[in-house]
């Protein structure tokens, strides 16, 4: 049987074995299947990419993703990179039913990596090795001096919001409120509902309180079917929009506009929203009801039917 590759092996053994090496032959780098956490490609090579983080895209783009709570170090740039190199040497081109040398040109290809914070040691580890880095636009930083272009895009520092409100989100960026506000007033169409509430259930995880303010706020400009399905979806996810600390200072204070409006003010509101007309009997209900009751009303509003469904949240 011919195995050339064993042979090698045998052949590279015997050559070195009077130094003080190890040999391994077939070596695993991986215990988990090698994967890319997005590749963007073009559908036309020479289309333009107007959005400012898709100023370097060629054909080919491979984009590294490190979760709020992690960063980029000196070995994923490396693993980055490899992972260019890999699918350019491995996977076919776009729209080709199998591999041919090098129908993936190198100058087709860029690697991104997005991150939360500024990944400090590796921008010294490159600094040191004569890699330059060019940070002429508010968080993104381009690398120069590689083989492929390369940025590092840091959500934290990026600034327009008009622009890069969905990966602002991601991140306790300095305008996130500002990217939370943006989001709410871009849901327009059903179509959009899921990947618009996944990007808010991800806010969540980042600022709570700063999401819960922003729906209150937008409350009564988002019409009932985009508020349903907002709520519901943030209940399903033990989510809480009213705290009973909140509902306790909004009571006390007695506001009628924003995130200190009255607890009875916005159950009214969005009951009337709901039914247009409410009978004086419900309204004293209501104003009668204590904290905890008009808590669970407003948290329930989208399972209330017909205006007689709220007697059954009022403790009598």
């Amino acid at each position: 049987m011919n195995d050339w590759h064993s042979d090698f092996v045998t052949a590279i053994k015997e050559e070195l074995k009077d130094e003080k090496v190890e040999i391994k032959q077939e070596e695993y780098l991986s215990k988990e299947p090698l994967r890319i956490d997005v590749i963007i490609i073009k559908k036309e090579k020479d289309v333009k990419i107007n959005k400012r983080i898709g100023q370097i895209f060629k054909r080919y783009n491979i984009i590294e993703y490190k979760s709020p709570d992690d960063y980029v170090s000196i070995d994923d740039y490396f693993k980055g990179l490899g992972y260019v190199y890999l699918y350019k040497s491995i996977m076919n081109a776009y729209e080709k039913s199998r591999k041919e040398v090098d129908d993936i040109k190198i100058e087709e290809l860029t690697l991104t990596f997005v991150c939360s914070n500024l990944p400090k040691k590796l921008i010294s580890f490159l600094a040191e090795h004569k890699i330059k880095l060019d940070n002429s636009d508010n968080g993104i930083y381009y690398i120069h001096n590689e083989w492929i272009p390369v940025q590092i895009i840091v959500l934290s520092e990026l600034e327009n919001v008009e622009e890069n409100y969905p990966l602002m989100v991601l991140s306790n960026n300095m305008y996130f409120k500002n990217a939370i506000e943006k989001l709410f007033t871009s849901i327009n169409e059903a179509k959009e509902y899921d990947n618009k509430i996944r990007l808010i259930e991800a806010a969540f995880r980042i600022d709570p309180s700063k999401v819960s303010e922003v729906i209150k706020m937008y409350a009564d400009r988002l019409n009932e079917e985009q508020m349903k399905y907002v709520i519901n979806n943030l209940k399903e996810a033990n989510f809480k929009i009213y705290t009973e600390e909140e509902l306790k200072k909004s009571m006390e204070k007695g506001m009628e506009k924003g995130i200190e409006k009255g607890m009875e003010n916005l159950v009214i509101r969005l009951l009337k929203k709901k039914f247009s007309d409410i009978p004086e009997k419900y309204i004293k209900l209501i104003e009668d009801a204590d904290e905890k009751t008009l808590l669970q009303i407003a948290d329930n509003i989208f399972e209330i039917n017909k205006i007689e469904d709220i007697e059954k949240y009022i403790v009598s």
